[in-house]
């Protein structure tokens, strides 16, 4: 229940965030956060990261749906063979954020943008972006560090079953 929750506030912090950007800047309005580290700039990105994939948002949207599913499958069905904190944690900030710019490109048919790096030349990214890079990131440490540990519980388990 709790990565429900989490999933959820991930979400509605996420939405709540575009909508300031909707509200508050134009589309193409910027407005300095750091000064030399980050801005506020809105975009409306039709693609993918970096814009890639531009003007392709049902199709983005329909694989954005498919991940969302099959993470949030892989979460409940693994959280506990997984029995991790940090692969818990990893699919749930993966499919927070791929719910939260899923909205986004069914309701609005773009993603809305709004943090840019003004101290590197990088894409304008938003808040449902760094849950699913994070996750990303945590959900590859987990494979590299703790996969193999999982993988000999598991087998484990099988074999008391079968022996039980």
């Amino acid at each position: 229940m709790i990565y429900v929750l989490l999933i959820a506030a991930i979400v509605i912090g996420d939405q709540i965030a575009k909508y300031f950007t909707v509200a508050n800047l134009p589309v193409g309005g910027s407005v300095t956060f750091i000064p030399g580290f980050m801005d506020f700039t809105h975009v409306q990105n039709t693609g993918a990261a970096f814009s890639m994939f531009s003007n392709g948002t049902w199709l983005l949207a329909l694989l954005s749906a498919v991940m969302a599913a099959v993470v949030i499958f892989l979460l409940f069905k693994y959280k506990k063979q997984a029995n991790s904190k940090l692969f818990n944690i990893a699919m749930t900030f993966i499919a927070g954020g791929a719910i939260g710019n899923l909205i986004d490109r069914i309701v609005q048919g773009y993603v809305t943008d709004m943090m840019q790096f003004s101290f590197v030349n990088f894409a304008v990214f938003n808040v449902a972006d760094c849950f699913v890079t994070f996750g990303a990131v945590m959900l590859g440490v987990w494979v590299l560090w703790f996969w193999d540990k999982h993988k000999k519980t598991e087998t484990k388990d099988d074999n008391t079953k079968e022996q039980g």
